[in-house]
C-alpha cells in the first residue's frame, strides 16, 4: 500500500502546472518597443503607425534558418541573428508585409504598417459612431446617409456593417473589425453595401470573415483605400472584395489573405458593370478555392467592361489562378487590362480566361443533386459541369464572350512557371483578342504559347509581344 501511495503521489501534479498556456510563438519590437501580436491559426499579425523609417526585430520560439519577406518588390533584406531565433530589418514606408520562416507558410507574421491618419473624427462628433481602443461587441451596425463608423487605433470590434440605399457613408480608422463568433442576424458579410452612392472604406483591418468579406452590390462611386483583410478560416466562400453589379469603383493600397477570390467582379443583378480599378495591392489566395484576381463566374447577360488591375503583388496562390476571367453566362466581357503584376508563388494556373458551363450560371440544373452528378472532378476548373455532345447546342445558347484583354508586364519573379489556359466554348463563343505583352519568368521573356505553357482552344487573335 505504501508503494501504491508513493506512485499516486508522484503523478498527482498540480492542475496549475498542467494547464500552463503555451508561450507565444513570436514577439515583435519596432524601434525597441514591443508590439501587440494577434495570433491566429497560421501565425500572428501586428499593426502600427509608421511616420519614419523603423527597425523591426522578430523573435521566434523555434530554430530559424531561412527568412523571406514578401512582397519581394518591397526590397526588404532580413538579417538573421546568430542565435537562429531572431531576424531584423528596416521598414522605410507603410506597406503590408509578410514574414515567412523556414519556408513554412503556416507560421508567418503579418506586419501592417500604416501611415498617420489625417482628420480623424473625435468621439461625440455628429453622425459618427465611434469605437475607441479596447474590445467592443456591437453586433450588426446599420449606417444611414452621411454616417461615419470610426474604429480608432487599438479598437477591436466584433460585429459587421450594413448600409442599403444610402449616400456618402464612411467606414474608417485603424482598428480591427472581427467576424469571429459574430451572430449573423441577416448579415453574413463583414461589410455589405447595396445601392449606395459615394461610400468610402478606409484604413481598417478586417479579420476572420466567414462569408464574402466586403460585398459591394449595385452601388456607384465606391472608394476603398488601405484596407487589410486577413481570413485565417479554412472555410470556402470568404472572398476578399466582391464588386457585384457596381460601377465607378476604386480599390487601392490593400492586402488580402483569404480562402477564396482575393478580389472578384460579378454581375448578379444583370446590369452593365464597368469602370472598376484595382491597384497597389498584395494578394494571398489560400488552398480551399478561388483565385488571386477574378472576373466571374456569375456575369449574366449585360456587358462587363473597362476594368483595370494594376501594380499588384500576388505572393501566394495555393489553389486557383493568378489572374482569371471565368465567363459562365451569356454577357460580353471586354476591355480588360492586367498591368504590372508580380507573381511570387502560384501552384496551379497563371492566366485562366475561359467561357464555360458551370454550377454558377443561369442555365445550371435547378436540382442540387443533378449539379453534383454533373460536376467534373479533378479538371482544370472548379465548378465545371459536364454535358453530352448532344446537349452542347443548348448549352451554347447561354454562353458569352471574352474579348479585348491586355496582359502587360506580368512577371513570375520566383517559384515554378504555372500553365495557362485560354479557352472559349465553341467557334461562336470565343476568347478573342488577347495581347500578352512583356510576360516574363524569372527575368526571361516569354514570347510564345509553347514557351509559356499555354493551353488554347477556341481562342483567336492571341498575340505575344
Amino acid at each position: 500500500m505504501k508503494t501504491a501511495g508513493l506512485f499516486l503521489a508522484l503523478f498527482a501534479i498540480p492542475v496549475s502546472l498542467c494547464a500552463q498556456p503555451a508561450a507565444p510563438l513570436f514577439s515583435v519590437t519596432v524601434d525597441g518597443k514591443a508590439m501587440e501580436l494577434h495570433e491566429f491559426l497560421q501565425g500572428a499579425f501586428a499593426q502600427f503607425e509608421l511616420s519614419k523609417p523603423v527597425e523591426v526585430e522578430i523573435r521566434a520560439g523555434f530554430d530559424v534558418r531561412w527568412v523571406e519577406i514578401r512582397p519581394k518588390s518591397a526590397g526588404i533584406v532580413p538579417v538573421m541573428g546568430r542565435d537562429h531565433a531572431s531576424v531584423k530589418f528596416r521598414i522605410q514606408r507603410p506597406a503590408p508585409l509578410t514574414v515567412e520562416f523556414n519556408s513554412d507558410i503556416k507560421k508567418v507574421v503579418h506586419l501592417f504598417a500604416y501611415a498617420p491618419e489625417k482628420d480623424a473624427p473625435v468621439e461625440g462628433a455628429p453622425h459618427v459612431r465611434y469605437f475607441g481602443p479596447g474590445r467592443h461587441e456591437p453586433g450588426l451596425m446599420e449606417l444611414k446617409d452621411g454616417e461615419t463608423l470610426y474604429l480608432a487605433a487599438g479598437a477591436w470590434v466584433k460585429g459587421n456593417v450594413r448600409s442599403v440605399g444610402t449616400k456618402n457613408v464612411v467606414i474608417r480608422g485603424r482598428g480591427v473589425l472581427d467576424g469571429t463568433d459574430v451572430p449573423q442576424r441577416g448579415a453574413r458579410n463583414m461589410i455589405y453595401l447595396e445601392k449606395t452612392t459615394g461610400a468610402r472604406i478606409e484604413g481598417i483591418t478586417i479579420f476572420n470573415s466567414l462569408a464574402w468579406t466586403v460585398y459591394v452590390r449595385s452601388s456607384q462611386g465606391t472608394r476603398i483605400d488601405g484596407v487589410r483583410i486577413l481570413n485565417p478560416s479554412v472555410n470556402y466562400g470568404n472572398d476578399g472584395f466582391d464588386i457585384v453589379s457596381s460601377s465607378d469603383v476604386v480599390i487601392e493600397n490593400t492586402f488580402v489573405r483569404t480562402n477564396d477570390d482575393c478580389v472578384v467582379v460579378k454581375n448578379l443583378d444583370d446590369v452593365e458593370t464597368h469602370n472598376i480599378v484595382v491597384r497597389k495591392a498584395v494578394f494571398w489566395n489560400m488552398p480551399t478555392g478561388g483565385n488571386g484576381i477574378e472576373i466571374g463566374f456569375e456575369l449574366r447577360n449585360q456587358r462587363v467592361y473597362d476594368i483595370r488591375f494594376e501594380d499588384i503583388d500576388i505572393i501566394h496562390v495555393e489553389r486557383g489562378s493568378a489572374i482569371s476571367i471565368h465567363q459562365g453566362d451569356a454577357s460580353v466581357v471586354e476591355n480588360i487590362v492586367f498591368d504590372n503584376i508580380r507573381v511570387e508563388d502560384v501552384r496551379r494556373k497563371l492566366i485562366d480566361f475561359a467561357v464555360i458551363f458551370a454550377q454558377y450560371g443561369l442555365d445550371r440544373p435547378a436540382s442540387a443533386q443533378e449539379r453534383q452528378r454533373r460536376m467534373e472532378r479533378g479538371g482544370s476548373w472548379d465548378g465545371l459541369l459536364s454535358y453530352t455532345p448532344e446537349e452542347k447546342p443548348e448549352r451554347a445558347k447561354f454562353r458569352g464572350h471574352i474579348r479585348n484583354v491586355l496582359v502587360r508586364n506580368l512577371h513570375v519573379v520566383e517559384g515554378m512557371l504555372p500553365y495557362s489556359v485560354l479557352a472559349g466554348f465553341d467557334e461562336q463563343h470565343l476568347v478573342d483578342g488577347v495581347v500578352i505583352e512583356g510576360l516574363k519568368y524569372q527575368g526571361r521573356r516569354i514570347r510564345s504559347a509553347a514557351e509559356g505553357k499555354f493551353s488554347m482552344d477556341h481562342a483567336r487573335h492571341v498575340q505575344f509581344r
